[in-house]
């Protein structure tokens, strides 16, 4: 059996407005858990919350992948052993929502809210960390019912006030089974 995989998505930057905690620490923690659970973690593999995840889930002993922006693996964090350097800049949003089994959310700005689209449109469980600013925070007045981003209801949305609580969430939710995805999807000559 393979190994869950969980991703990270939140803000590049080292703060986020609205903010109420430490947003680096928080994703050392969550990076922490993921490592500690046996999972793997999977981050845009740059600055802010995805290298603070990575920190800490490598100081866990855990294994981090991170997919760059940019076609230049030296700009990926220490912190990740594999780097895949996509050279698809934000296109490479696409890819941490669909090849996870759940995915936490710290703080944001436009591109993890991005990631977030895309984690529903996909059906991936996605846990915002509360009190961590940014879209985590902003996201749930807009919800349907306080868990939907619209009327399809593709996957609920999740909650946790700690690091160590998404977690928790995300382990429980990547178990659950897909709902059926409205993202097309390549079944070139590869494909079989």
């Amino acid at each position: 059996m393979s190994a869950l995989v969980i991703g990270i998505i939140g803000s590049a930057g080292d703060t986020v407005e609205g903010s109420r905690v430490d947003i680096i620490d928080a994703a050392s923690r969550v990076g922490r858990g993921i490592a500690e659970a046996g999972a793997v973690l999977v981050s845009g593999g740059t600055t802010g919350v995805m290298a603070g995840a990575s920190r800490g889930a490598r100081e866990a002993g855990g294994l981090t992948i991170g997919f760059l922006p940019d076609a230049d693996r030296s700009r990926a964090s220490e912190f990740v052993d594999v780097a895949f350097p996509t050279g698809m800049g934000t296109v490479r949003n696409l890819l941490t929502p669909r090849v996870c089994d759940a995915v936490i959310m710290i703080g944001g700005g436009a591109g993890t809210l991005n990631e977030l689209t895309i984690a529903y449109d996909f059906g991936t469980p996605v846990v915002a960390v509360t009190g961590t600013g940014g879209w985590a925070d902003r996201i749930r007045p807009v919800l349907h019912d306080d868990r939907w981003l619209d009327e399809r209801r593709s996957v609920a949305l999740s909650f946790a006030s700690t690091p160590e609580h998404a977690v928790d969430e995300a382990l429980r939710r990547a178990a659950e089974p897909r709902s059926s995805t409205t993202l097309p999807f390549h079944r070139g000559s590869a494909a079989g």
